[in-house]
């Protein structure tokens, strides 16, 4: 009899806890919704909102749904940031390193910027609302993951309206706390690529170091392809021209070191007209249309159909100094010696930077012991 009272009662206490185990499981979405939504609420001109949010405790993940930032100092109706889904979980391949981290991966994000003629009509956010989420996630992010991401830049009230795409975006960035303990001084490698209208397409690759407060990076930068006509709607708004045809292209490298820069940027036309007699218009706007015309046909490469330039960039992050007369230089490079590739020239590295850094500190001891 005692022993039948003894699991009746161990029973008891067995359900108690399943009870509690099963109230606490299904309390904590709850508590970690309203908790997050409150901390990002809290930064100024910043509004949240998330539809659901889903534990797994097994898998240590928390997966934030329908999860929205509005900016609140605006008008804009379309949010600044909205994601489909954002799973913050533990990086278990890290684990087998001897490191506890953890990874997020992010569907279908969709940034929204916008302009138009007062401020109440522009958005241009930051990123100030993301350390809110980074204080609540008790492990360090390892790894960054987003898959299928879009990036909008619209003007309703111009003259045409304006709606610029970049959709497709994929990135991923590994090895952001160097969980595998690599020596390299750039231990985060990152890729990014997205399509840009119907056949224009970017690319971006490179290797970071974001543990320091201004991270040290080098990348490539690759835009290829780009129907010019698919931008007509810009240019007309802001520059006051079209394009009958072209394609642009784009390469370009930068290194940064402890707030230093060293790179270029090399944009290229090609097959470009952005003049057509029989196109109506004003007389002025048709004019200046055909100076931009003249000034593509003078500049260009006529083997290669192409117009180009490289523009060399270094110096502070601040206020980089953009080489002027050398920029206008490669111009005339390009159409009468040698046009310019649609590829990077794989002439900029973080070596590189290093060495400049430190030619040019030898050369400030020296000058200074001139005067010692």
């Amino acid at each position: 009899m005692n022993r039948v009272k003894t699991f009746i009662k161990k029973r008891k206490y067995l359900l108690i806890v399943l009870a509690v185990l099963i109230g606490f499981r299904i309390w904590l979405p709850y508590y970690v919704k309203n908790k997050l939504v409150a901390a990002i609420n809290e930064v100024e001109n910043y509004s949240c909102t998330i539809e659901d949010v889903d534990i797994s405790i097994f898998r240590a993940a928390m997966v934030l749904q329908g999860f929205e930032i509005m900016l609140t100092d605006n008008e804009v109706p379309e949010p600044y940031v909205a994601v489909n889904e954002a799973d913050i979980s533990v990086e278990w391949r890290a684990i087998l390193q001897g490191a506890i981290v953890g990874e997020i991966y992010i569907d279908q994000p969709v940034m929204h910027f916008s302009d138009g003629e007062d401020e109440s009509e522009k958005q241009a956010g930051d990123v100030s609302w993301v350390q809110p989420i980074l204080d609540f996630i008790p492990l360090k992010i390892n790894r960054l993951e987003i898959v299928d991401g879009k990036v909008e830049f619209a003007n309703d009230k111009s003259t045409p309206a304006v709606n610029l795409e970049l959709t497709g975006i994929e990135f991923l960035a590994t090895n952001l706390t160097n969980a595998q303990q690599e020596n390299d001084s750039l231990p985060s490698d990152v890729i990014l690529r997205s399509t840009i209208y119907d056949k224009g397409n970017l690319e971006v690759t490179g290797k970071m170091n974001i543990l320091k407060d201004m991270p040290d990076m080098d990348l490539d930068i690759n835009i290829k392809n780009v129907d010019l006509t698919e931008l007509n709607d810009f240019t007309e708004a802001y520059a006051a021209f079209d394009f009958e045809k072209g394609n642009f292209s784009l390469a370009a490298e930068f290194a940064m070191m402890d707030s230093e820069i060293l790179g270029y940027v090399k944009p290229i036309l090609e097959d470009v007209n952005v003049f057509s007699f029989k196109e109506e218009g004003k007389t002025l706007n048709k004019f200046w249309q055909a100076f931009l015309g003249f000034c593509v046909e003078i500049t260009e490469n006529q083997r290669n159909d192409q117009s180009a330039t490289k523009v060399p960039i270094e110096g502070k992050i601040e206020n980089p100094d953009i080489a002027i007369f050398p920029t206008i230089g490669n111009i005339f490079k390009n159409a009468f010696i040698e046009a310019f590739t649609k590829n990077t020239d794989n002439t900029i590295d973080i070596e590189k930077l290093k060495n400049k850094k430190d030619n040019s500190s030898t050369l400030k001891e020296k000058i200074k012991s001139v005067f010692n």
